[in-house]
């Protein structure tokens, strides 16, 4: 149920203007959470306020890593067994994860 705080989150963060036409929200692929949980979770926390009829559009972002080692940057598939080039198992996340605004249309909310 980590969703609801998500949601929250997100509210909170545009909930100052009663204007908010739309949302683009990014959602990493590392994340276990669908477009549609979400979008379900927010329905239901902006019941009655100024953002319930607010448009939401969802964008999946791949997930890229980076080695420690050498700086090497590639997908999940590409280090199944580690840093495609130097073997290395250490690395960083470098995209892919968490669930980010990336933009805010505003306009009157019909």
């Amino acid at each position: 149920m980590h969703e609801i705080g998500l949601v929250d989150d997100i509210i909170s963060k545009i909930k100052k203007t009663s204007e908010v036409k739309g949302i683009n929200i990014l959602i990493g692929e590392l994340e276990h959470v669908s477009a549609d949980h979400f979008e379900f979770h927010f329905r239901e926390r902006t019941k009655g306020t100024a953002l319930q009829n607010v448009k939401l559009s969802f964008k999946k972002v791949e997930a890229r890593f980076r080695c420690k080692d050498c700086s090497t940057e590639f997908s999940p598939e590409e280090g199944l067994n580690g840093c495609p080039d130097c073997k290395s198992k250490l690395s960083d996340v470098i995209q892919g994860a968490g669930i980010s605004i990336e933009s805010v249309e505003y306009g009157k909310i019909l």
